[in-house]
C-alpha cells in the first residue's frame, strides 16, 4: 500500500487549523523562560496548585492551559534543574499572555515564591519510561574531561554504564544503532569522543534532552530502541555572554552574541589538545596508572599444541574536536526561525609501533612486527527550521535537515619480519558513509482541556555507502571484498491524541505509517500508552507500540582485531528490523522521594549479523546473516530529589538473546550486549558555601565473547603446513565483572550577575579496578599475540569553567 507525499504535506500544514472551537473554556496562555539569558524552556511542566489541572509548554517555551477556575490562583512551573516557580494568575486578565521566567536552583529569585523541589539532573515524566535531563546541572557529576550529557544519561536504570569504550547507549537490551539521536532535528550516527570516554556533543550547546527508553510516541520512527531528542541553545537576545573552560583533555568555549534585538548567535567550541602537549605524556600517565603487564593465561581456555603465547597492553592515542552554532531570529510573537550548525571528529590512532616482547617467564624475546592500526570518523549536520504560532491552542514546526557520517579504518603490517617469514602480510581499508536529508513538518493542537492532538510528516532521502578491500600476502595489492551503496526514500505520516477522559486517566493513542522504496512497502506502527493515578502519589502506568529499522549498523565481528561497524541500509536481502514494545509499570512518587518500576519486553526481527568466520559457499569470505532476538527486564530507580543530600540508586535486570538459523547450530546464544545484573549508585552532596560532592559506583555483571579456544598445525599431503583455529560457540565466555567508583568535588564562585567560576577535582576509577573491555587476538604472529584492551585505570581530572555576565 502507498501513500502520496503531497497529502500528507497538505495534512500538516496547519492551515485547516480549526479557530475558536473552544472559546467558551476559560483559559490562560504565555510563555516560559530562563530569567537570565531569555532562553524559551521546552516542555516544562504547569499546574493550577492544589488541581489536576495542568500542561506543558511546547517546543519554543509557549503554553495554554485550558478549563482554568473561575477564581484567582496560583499557577506552578517546573523545569528540571529549576527552582520552582509559583506566580499568581488572575482568571478575568486572561486575555493577558503570563511570562513566567525562572532560575537554576543554586540561584534564589526575588518577587515570588520559590521551592526546591526540583530534581536537578534529571526528572522523571508521567509518561511510561520518559524521561528530562538538564545538561546545565551534570558539570558537578564525576566525568572524564568535561561533563557529559551521555555518560550521565548511562546512570539511569536500563541503560548500560559499564563499556568505558562507548558513550554510546545500550538501552534495555539495545544497541547504540538502535537509538534515534537527533540534535535540532539532524541525525547522529556517531555519539563517541575520545576512545569513548564522554560523547561528541558538548554540554554547553545543549538546552534540553528528552530521553524515551522505549514506547515512544508516533512521533518519532526509523528506530527500534530509545529516542534522544536534544535542543541547541538559542542564546540570550538582549546580553553578550561569554565562557570558556579547561580539564587535562580538552578546552572548550562558547558564546553568545545579541542580533538586531530580536535575534542569537551561539558558537560553542570543544577540542582536546594531546597533539599539542604530546600524547606521550598521557600514555605514560596511563601506563603508570593501570600497569602495562596483562594475565598470563589466555581468556578463553586459548592453548597452542606445540607453542605458547605472549600478551601485551596498549594505549591508544586520539584528536577529537567539535563544532556548534546557532542562529535564532524572532521574526514576530508567533514566528520564530533558526538555523543551527553541528560538527564532530575523531582520529583514534591504535597503531603498535612494534619491537622485542618478552616471553612469559622464559626471558627468551621475540621481534614483533610495527602495525597501523588507525580509525577517522566524523559529522556534520545542518537544519533549518521555522515555528509558527498559529493560535494560542495551535502550532506548527518545519524542519529541513541533513546530516552526513564518515568513517574510514587503515590497519596493516609495515613490513616482513622473522616473525612471520614474510607470509601472510594483513592489510585492511574500509570505507563507509551515510548521509540523509530529511523534511520534517509537525503539528500540535490543544482541542480542549481533554484532547492535545498532534500529527505531522516526514520524508527523508538516505543514501549509504561501504567498501572493503584486504591484502593477505606480503607486498600484494589490495583485493575488493565488499562495495555496498544504496538510496531510499522513507514517507512517513504519524497522527496520535493524548486523551484525559477524567482527571487520574491519560491516555495517547497514535499510529505512524511510513513506505519505503527499497522494499516497495508501506510499514504501519500503531502506538498507545496510558496512566492512571490511583492516589495523588501512586499511579499504574503502560505502553505498547511497534516501531521498524531502515538503516542498519552492521558489527565487523572478527575475533583477530575486535568489533568494529558499519553502516548500511535495509534492503530485500537485508529486510528492515522490526520491534514490538511492551511495557507495565508503578510509580510511587511524593515531594521528597520517587520510587518507578517498570518490566519490559521486546521482540526484535530482522536483526543482522555479518561475519567472515561462518560460509556458506568456498568463494564467500563475508556473509550476513538473518536472525531474531528478544530484550527482558526489570528496571527499578529510587531517587532523593531535593535536600543537602540527594541522588538515586538504579538497579536492572536484564536479558537480551538472539537466535540466528545459520549460527550456532541454530541455538539461541547471548547478545554481545547481554547483562543480567547492573547497579549504580548516584549521590550530590551540598557541603556549604558553594561546595559539592558527588559520587557515582557502577556494577555489572560480565558481558558475553567470542574467543578462538584452540589452534592446530596441520600437515597436509603435499608436506604444507595449514594452521587451524578452532572458534568457541557464539558468546559462549563472559568477561570479568565491572566495578568502578568515581568520585568529584567542586565550588562554585561569584554572586548574582557577575563572572561565575566553578572549579573541581574529578576522579575516574578511583580504587584503579581493571576492567577488560575485550581481548585483541593476532593469529598471524607467532607464537600469537594477545592482547588484553583494558579500561581507564585511576584518572585525575581537574577542571574550570568560566563564565562572563
Amino acid at each position: 500500500m502507498k501513500f502520496s507525499a503531497s497529502c500528507c504535506l497538505l495534512l500538516s500544514t496547519g492551515l485547516l487549523a480549526p479557530a475558536g472551537a473552544t472559546a467558551q473554556e476559560r483559559s490562560v496562555h504565555g510563555l516560559i523562560r530562563d530569567a537570565a539569558s531569555g532562553e524559551r524552556l521546552p516542555y516544562a511542566t504547569l499546574m493550577v496548585k492544589g488541581s489536576t489541572i495542568g500542561t506543558k509548554s511546547n517546543m519554543e517555551g509557549y503554553f495554554i492551559l485550558r478549563n482554568i477556575p473561575d477564581t484567582a490562583f496560583w499557577l506552578q512551573a517546573r523545569f528540571v534543574g529549576y527552582v520552582m516557580v509559583e506566580v499568581p494568575v488572575d482568571p478575568r486578565k486572561t486575555w493577558e499572555p503570563v511570562v513566567i521566567e525562572m532560575k537554576p536552583q543554586d540561584v534564589q529569585m526575588e518577587g515570588v515564591t520559590i521551592s526546591a523541589e526540583e530534581p536537578t539532573i534529571f526528572k522523571t515524566e508521567t509518561e511510561p519510561s520518559h524521561a528530562v535531563i538538564s545538561p546545565r546541572q551534570i558539570a558537578t557529576l564525576p566525568n572524564v574531561g568535561q561533563a557529559d550529557i551521555f555518560r550521565s544519561m548511562q546512570l539511569l536504570p536500563g541503560i548500560s554504564a559499564t563499556n568505558d569504550r562507548s558513550s554510546g547507549l545500550y538501552v534495555r537490551g539495545g544497541t547504540p544503532d538502535q537509538n534515534l539521536i537527533l540534535f535540532d532535528g539532524m541525525t547522529v550516527y556517531h555519539v563517541d569522543h575520545f576512545f569513548g570516554f564522554f560523547s561528541a556533543f558538548n554540554p554547553d550547546a545543549v538546552k534540553d534532552v528528552q530521553f524515551y527508553k522505549g514506547g515512544f510516541p508516533a512521533l518519532y520512527g526509523g528506530r527500534l530502541s530509545s529516542v534522544v531528542d536534544m535542543s541547541g541553545k538559542t542564546g540570550d537576545p538582549n546580553n553578550l555572554h561569554i565562557g570558556a573552560g579547561l580539564n587535562l583533555l580538552s578546552g572548550n568555549a562558547i558564546v553568545e552574541v545579541p542580533l538586531f534585538h530580536e535575534g542569537s548567535l551561539v558558537i560553542a567550541a570543544r577540542r582536546s589538545y594531546s597533539d599539542i602537549i604530546t600524547s606521550g605524556a598521557y600514555n605514560s600517565l596511563y601506563q603508570f596508572l593501570t600497569g602495562t603487564s596483562s594475565t598470563a593465561n589466555a581468556p578463553g581456555g586459548f592453548r597452542r599444541r606445540g607453542g605458547n603465547a605472549f600478551s601485551v597492553q596498549q594505549t591508544p592515542s586520539e584528536v577529537f574536536g567539535d563544532l556548534n552554532s546557532k542562529i535564532t531570529y524572532n521574526v514576530s510573537a508567533q514566528d520564530i526561525a533558526s538555523l543551527s550548525f553541528y560538527s564532530s571528529s575523531d582520529d583514534l590512532d591504535n597503531s603498535n609501533p612494534g619491537g622485542t616482547r618478552s616471553f612469559g617467564n622464559s626471558g627468551f624475546q621475540v621481534n614483533t612486527p610495527p602495525v597501523t592500526d588507525q580509525t577517522k570518523q566524523s559529522n556534520l549536520g545542518v537544519s533549518g527550521k521555522v515555528f509558527h504560532q498559529w493560535s494560542h491552542a495551535f502550532y506548527t514546526n518545519i524542519v529541513l535537515a541533513t546530516a552526513k557520517y564518515a568513517s574510514t579504518y587503515d590497519f596493516g603490517l609495515e613490513e616482513s619480519t622473522p616473525v612471520n617469514n614474510g607470509q601472510n602480510r594483513q592489510s585492511t581499508h574500509e570505507n563507509n558513509g551515510i548521509r540523509d536529508n530529511t523534511l520534517r513538518i509537525d503539528n500540535q493542537w490543544i482541542a480542549d482541556s481533554r484532547h492535545q492532538i498532534s500529527f505531522g510528516t516526514q520524508i527523508t532521502r538516505t543514501a549509504a555507502g561501504y567498501s572493503l578491500s584486504a591484502s593477505t600476502i606480503f607486498n600484494s595489492a589490495p583485493t575488493g571484498f565488499l562495495d555496498l551503496n544504496s538510496g531510499a526514500t522513507q514517507t512517513a505520516f504519524y497522527g496520535q491524541d493524548t486523551w484525559k477522559p477524567f482527571s487520574s486517566l491519560e491516555m495517547t493513542a497514535g499510529v505512524r505509517a511510513t513506505a519505503y522504496s527499497l522494499t516497495s512497502q508501506t510499514f504501519f506502527e500503531p502506538r498507545l500508552s496510558a496512566r492512571y493515578a490511583l492516589t495523588d502519589w501512586f499511579s499504574l502506568k503502560g505502553a505498547y507500540g511497534r516501531y521498524h529499522q531502515f538503516v542498519n549498523r552492521i558489527i565487523n565481528e572478527n575475533v583477530t582485531e575486535g568489533s568494529r561497524d558499519f553502516w548500511v541500509l535495509s534492503d530485500a536481502a537485508l529486510a528492515p528490523g522490526a520491534a514490538v514494545h511492551y511495557i507495565l509499570g508503578t510509580t510511587l512518587e511524593d515531594r521528597d522521594y520517587l520510587l518507578d518500576i517498570e518490566a519490559y519486553y521486546k521482540g526484535l526481527d530482522n536483526l543482522v549479523e555479518f561475519s567472515q568466520r561462518f560460509r556458506r559457499t568456498s568463494d564467500e569470505p563475508y556473509s550476513f546473516f538473518s536472525g531474531s532476538g528478544t530484550a527482558k527486564g526489570v528496571d527499578v530507580l529510587l531517587q532523593k530529589k531535593q535536600g543537602a543530600l540527594n541522588g538515586w540508586i538504579s538497579y536492572t535486570l536484564g536479558r537480551a538473546e538472539n537466535t540466528f538459523p545459520a549460527l550456532n547450530g541454530g541455538s539461541p546464544f547471548p547478545a554481545e550486549q547481554d547483562q543480567t545484573h547492573e547497579l549504580k549508585l548516584v549521590g550530590n552532596l551540598s557541603l556549604g558555601a558553594n561546595w559539592t560532592f558527588s559520587s557515582t559506583f557502577i556494577y555489572g555483571s560480565g558481558e558475553p565473547y567470542t574467543a578462538p579456544i584452540s589452534q592446530y598445525s596441520l600437515t597436509l599431503l603435499d608436506s604444507s603446513k595449514f594452521l587451524y583455529t578452532h572458534v568457541s560457540d557464539k558468546d559462549a565466555y563472559r568477561l570479568p565483572s565491572y566495578q568502578r567508583l568515581d568520585a568529584s568535588i567542586s565550588k562554585r564562585l561569584g554572586e548574582e550577575n557577575e563572572t561565575h567560576w566553578l572549579i573541581g577535582l574529578s576522579a575516574f576509577n578511583l580504587l584503579n579496578h581493571t576492567n577488560v573491555e575485550y581481548y585483541q587476538y593476532d593469529l598471524n604472529s607467532s607464537p600469537i599475540r594477545i592482547t588484553e584492551v583494558t579500561g581507564l585505570g585511576f584518572t585525575p581530572t581537574l577542571f574550570v569553567q568560566i563564565d562572563f555576565e
